[in-house]
């Protein structure tokens, strides 16, 4: 998978791989042959190194028993830390604290209300549920007295592979990235009631899930070129008792143009 701009070196690599090889010693076999040995994932380490070029593997048909997360990251998924890892695993609900900011342009602030995010505080109580169905998870996050849920699904067609996430009209395609202890959400394209809108108008995210001192946290930042910052909110959840009555699992989940 390659992000921003890094995608179109990738053939022209293949060009510096064999010099390297070369140069450490390593000549092509002379004569017309088979070639789909000459090079290997290995070799290409190095190029992707800086780049923002993930690769993994993904084998099999879609299973339906596996949960969303699980199912989308594929190998990925065992590189997660544990605390990510339960947290997607089937988890019912999550408590934890958060803090939340927001946008003052007024067309940020409109923005804020059509998803539903909740208002500005320093220290706010969070309760996140999710609950499976046969058309995906859906997430209620619930900031203080202030809920808000979303409909998480596996991506079809062009979107195959990439996380769906739909808030009302709009739906958000979004790349899982694995990488260094974290999982991060990269938007690839965006509609609003099915309709395919530009990338380039879509809103600005840096949106990751992390652990620090053993425990789970989101950050989820959300803005637009237009309207500057929309939301910010970040903070940390534990799995809760399912049969409390709090609510969810990470936050971590927005529309992402990005990201991190």
């Amino acid at each position: 998978m390659a992000e921003g701009n890094d995608g179109p070196l990738i053939p022209s690599m293949a060009v510096e791989a064999l010099v390297r090889k070369v140069l450490a010693g390593h000549q092509p076999a002379p004569g017309a042959r088979a070639a789909v040995r000459d090079l290997e994932l290995r070799d290409y380490e190095a190029l992707f190194a800086g780049r923002t070029i993930y690769t993994g593997f993904r084998n099999g048909a879609a299973d339906e028993d596996k949960p969303l997360y699980t199912e989308l990251l594929g190998a990925a998924w065992q590189g997660l830390p544990e605390a990510i890892r339960s947290m997607h695993d089937r988890t019912i609900t999550a408590a934890g604290r958060a803090s939340v900011e927001r946008g003052h342009n007024v067309l940020g602030r409109l923005m804020a209300w059509m998803v539903g995010f909740p208002g500005a505080s320093e220290d706010i109580p969070v309760h996140v549920r999710f609950d499976t169905d046969k058309d995906g998870e859906t997430w209620t996050r619930t900031f203080g007295k202030h809920s808000f849920s979303s409909l998480q699904f596996a991506g079809r067609g062009r979107s195959q592979r990439l996380l769906c996430e739909r808030f009302g009209p709009l739906t958000f395609a979004m790349a899982l990235v694995a990488e260094d202890g974290r999982l991060a959400l990269v938007l690839r394209r965006w509609s609003f009631f099915g309709l395919p809108l530009p990338i380039w108008l879509g809103p600005r995210s840096t949106s990751y899930e992390t652990v620090e001192d053993g425990r789970f946290r989101f950050h989820v930042d959300i803005s637009h070129p237009l309207a500057g910052m929309i939301a910010r909110y970040r903070g940390w959840l534990e799995p809760s008792d399912p049969h409390g009555s709090s609510e969810i699992v990470s936050p971590a989940t927005l529309p992402n143009s990005r990201q991190s």
